[in-house]
């Protein structure tokens, strides 16, 4: 299951995100079964993060950082 926390600081845009990731490197986003579907996510750092069954029914990941996400 998601983390609340996570998906409220990730609609809050890309450079609340960002900073947040930047402000808590050892954090490792878990958004599980999240429906993220329609949103911009534009330049968001996703490294490391627990992708798996999430929505992404159109939601823009362009140049969305995806490394080592599941």
């Amino acid at each position: 299951m998601a983390n609340n926390l996570h998906i409220n600081l990730l609609r809050r845009g890309f450079n609340v995100w960002n900073l947040w990731r930047k402000l808590n490197p050892l954090s490792l986003p878990n958004l599980k079964g999240a429906n993220l579907t329609g949103l911009n996510l534009f330049k968001v750092d996703l490294s490391g993060a627990d992708l798996s069954e999430v929505d992404f029914s159109k939601t823009s990941l362009y140049k969305a950082n995806l490394r080592g996400a599941n």
